[in-house]
């Protein structure tokens, strides 16, 4: 398996003088195609600043993330959003889906605003590994945190991405309804070859990945499991 995601020297400092805070500071990763990395640490360790640097969320202080040999701190605000858009799936823990869209609407929507026409064979596939199909008319308020979820993890897959970014994707959830969450989100990476990296205070998750990367005060204090590509 190749490098898939690449960070090099990445720091990301917020503030000035006496307000800065080093939330990440000078870290070397990379992460292999179809991997499942697990990113532990207590709150405020830099576990989020990492995954959203790592996505193109926010920009770093100093250093740079190539995935798919493409530096997307070289590329300009739209350009880099487009590459996210394309290549890169998000999945966060409170759904982040649009109210006054049903559930279809909210699927399609990266590839409507991409102005990109749907592989229809690829959108089935995702909705029936999913469990979605008689959920897709329905509003997001209309529906459990564990189907908002499903919907969510449905938008992130649809442009098909190489990377699959998750922040705390079951923290918002009932045990029962995050071990399903889990479960679609390992088997989405297997199916379409994806590589997963997940923020979580779970340990028990965490121990299910292929690699745990442990952060402490914005550095690297552990990674274990890590395999030479």
């Amino acid at each position: 398996m190749g490098i898939l995601v690449q960070a090099k020297g990445l720091s990301k400092t917020y503030g000035k003088g006496e307000n800065e805070v080093q939330a990440l500071k000078e870290c070397y990763l990379y992460f292999t195609e179809g991997s499942f990395t697990a990113i532990v640490g207590r709150s405020g360790s830099g576990k989020s600043t990492l995954l959203h640097l790592l996505g193109g969320l926010d920009t770093p202080t100093t250093g740079n993330v190539e995935i798919e040999g493409r530096d997307i701190y070289q590329l300009s605000d739209s350009e880099r959003t487009i590459f996210r858009r394309r290549r890169v799936g998000f999945v966060f823990q409170f759904y982040n889906l649009m109210p006054e869209l049903t559930a279809y609407q909210n699927i399609l929507l990266p590839m409507q605003l991409d102005n990109r026409k749907v592989d229809k064979a690829y959108l089935d596939e995702v909705i029936s590994l999913l469990g979605l199909e008689d959920r897709l008319s329905h509003y997001a308020g209309e529906l459990s945190g564990g189907q908002q979820q499903r919907v969510a993890i449905a938008r992130a897959l649809i442009t098909q991405p190489a990377v699959l970014l998750a922040d705390e994707p079951t923290g918002n959830l009932d045990g029962k309804s995050g071990a399903e969450v889990l479960e679609l989100l390992h088997l989405s990476r297997k199916r379409f070859n994806q590589t997963l990296i997940m923020v979580t205070h779970d340990r028990q998750i965490a121990e299910g990945a292929d690699r745990i990367i442990t952060l402490e005060d914005g550095c690297i204090s552990g990674d274990t499991g890590r395999k030479e590509p």
